[in-house]
C-alpha cells in the first residue's frame, strides 16, 4: 500500500506510521544530494518534486512559498502555483497542459505527472501507433519479398510447398514504442489513484504484444521522433522523465522507483525569465545570453559570463539591462544594510553590468512578508542595482512592478 507524505522545502522529516524507520534509512542515502541533516535529523533541501521509496512512501516536496499569512492546510494552492511554475521548465508545457493541472490541484504531484503521461499515451494510442518496416525472414507456404536459397535447400529441400524468404513488413516495435512500453511497466507499482490504474492496464493490455525495451539508453539514442508523428513529442518527454530523469537533479538506485526532483533555483529562474517574455512587450528577452568573456591569457578568452535574464532594446538588440533571479528569501527589515544578499552576487552583477554597458542590473527574489518592495543600491562607479520582489502567485503584477522600478531608477 502506498502512502503519501507532502513537507515543504528545509523541513524536516520525522517518524510515525506515515514515515517509517525504513523510509528514513532509504532516504539517508540521499543526503547530500536531494536531502540534508538540519538539527540532526533529515531535512528536505532545495529540491522540489517527488521520491518515492522500495517500501512504499511516496514523499512529495513542495516549495516554500510565502502567502502573506494565508492558509493552504491540504497544500493545494503550494502545488497548484509550483506545477504553473514548471510548465516554463526547460519545455515541458506540452506534457504539462494547463488543463490538467486545473484538473487535479488536489492530487499528489507524482499522481498528476502519471495521469498527464497516461492521458497522452491513451490519445497516441487512439491515433495509432507509428510503425515502420523490419526486415522478417520466416518459412511460409507462399513465396512473398526474396526467396533465401541457401535457407530454402536447407529447410524445405524435401518440400517444395515451402518457401524461405526474406520480406519487409509494417512493425510497431520501433524504439519509441518500446520505451512507452517500458515506462508503462515501471509506473504500474507506485500508481495510487484507481481512474489512472484503470488506464494504465488498458495501455498496458494496448502494448502486450510489445517487448519491453533490452536496452532503454540505446533505444533513447536512436528513437526519432518526426513531423508525421506529434503526438508523440509530448509522451517522449514524459518518458525521458521518469525513465532517465532527463534534465532533472538525478541519484543512482537500483529498484523501479519513481523519484522526479527539480532544482527549485532554476525552475524559479526560468519562471522569472518567461513572465518578462509574456508580461511586457517593450524589451527582448534572452536566457543564459548574451555570453562574452570577462578576461584573456596569451591569446585566449577566459571566465564566461552567462546572465540569467538580459532584456534588448533597439535594431542592435542592446542590453539595456541584466537580472539574475535568487531562489532566497532576504529581508527589507533587517537593519544589516545587505539585508541578507549575497555580497558574491553582487560582485557577479557589477561585472556584467560594466561587460555589456548596462543601465542598471537586478537581482530577483521571492516576496515574502519580510520583503516586499524594492531595494536600490548604486555602486561605486554609479552602476544602479535593484533589488526586485517577485510574486510567484502574480507574476504580471510582479513584472508591471518591476519594470516600473527599473524605469524609474534609471530615468533619475
Amino acid at each position: 500500500m502506498r502512502r503519501a507524505v507532502t513537507i515543504r522545502e528545509h523541513e524536516e522529516l520525522g517518524t510515525g506510521p506515515q514515515l517509517t524507520d525504513r523510509d528514513l534509512l532509504y532516504l539517508e542515502k540521499l543526503a547530500g544530494k536531494v536531502l540534508k541533516h538540519k538539527n540532526g535529523k533529515l531535512a528536505a533541501d532545495n529540491h522540489v518534486g517527488v521520491v518515492t521509496t522500495p517500501h512504499g512512501l511516496v514523499l512529495e516536496i513542495l516549495p516554500k512559498i510565502d502567502f502573506g499569512g494565508e492558509a493552504d492546510p491540504d497544500h493545494e494552492k503550494c502545488r497548484l502555483i509550483f506545477l504553473w511554475m514548471l510548465r516554463c521548465w526547460r519545455g515541458i508545457s506540452e506534457a504539462l497542459p494547463e488543463s490538467g493541472i486545473r484538473a487535479m490541484p488536489k492530487f499528489p504531484m507524482l499522481e498528476i505527472f502519471v495521469r498527464q503521461f497516461l492521458g497522452n499515451v491513451d490519445r497516441l494510442v487512439r491515433a495509432g501507433l507509428a510503425r515502420r518496416y523490419v526486415s522478417v525472414e520466416e518459412n511460409l507456404p507462399c513465396l512473398r519479398g526474396r526467396l533465401l536459397f541457401r535457407e530454402q535447400l536447407r529447410e524445405n529441400l524435401a518440400n517444395e510447398s515451402r518457401f524461405f524468404v526474406s520480406h519487409d513488413v509494417l512493425s510497431v516495435n520501433r524504439p519509441a514504442n518500446r520505451l512507452i512500453r517500458s515506462t508503462l511497466s515501471r509506473l504500474a507499482p507506485v500508481v495510487r489513484n484507481e481512474e489512472s490504474r484503470l488506464l494504465l492496464r488498458q495501455l498496458r493490455s494496448e502494448f502486450a504484444d510489445m517487448p519491453e525495451s533490452s536496452d532503454p539508453h540505446s533505444d533513447w539514442e536512436r528513437h526519432h521522433v518526426d513531423r508525421s508523428m506529434h503526438l508523440y513529442k509530448s509522451v517522449m518527454q514524459w518518458v525521458g522523465l521518469f525513465l532517465f530523469n532527463k534534465g532533472l537533479t538525478t541519484f543512482a538506485g537500483n529498484h523501479t522507483n519513481i523519484s522526479l526532483l527539480f532544482p527549485m533555483e532554476k525552475v524559479f529562474e526560468n519562471f522569472v525569465a518567461h513572465s518578462f517574455s509574456r508580461h511586457q512587450k517593450q524589451y527582448d528577452v534572452s536566457t543564459q545570453r548574451p555570453r562574452e568573456y570577462l578576461a584573456m591569457i596569451e591569446g585566449r578568452k577566459a571566465f564566461m559570463t552567462m546572465p540569467d535574464i538580459a532584456l534588448r532594446e533597439g535594431e542592435g538588440k542592446r542590453v539595456k539591462f541584466i537580472l539574475d533571479a535568487k531562489w532566497k528569501n532576504i529581508d527589507e527589515t533587517d537593519d544589516d544594510p545587505k539585508h541578507g544578499i549575497n555580497q558574491a552576487d553582487m560582485y557577479q552583477l557589477h561585472a556584467y553590468g560594466r561587460l555589456h554597458d548596462c543601465r542598471a542590473v537586478a537581482l530577483v527574489y521571492p516576496r515574502t512578508a519580510r520583503f516586499k518592495h524594492a531595494l536600490s543600491y548604486r555602486f561605486f562607479d554609479g552602476l544602479p542595482l535593484i533589488c526586485l520582489p517577485f510574486d510567484v502567485a502574480n507574476p504580471g503584477e510582479s513584472i508591471r512592478l518591476g519594470m516600473k522600478a527599473l524605469e524609474e531608477k534609471t530615468a533619475a
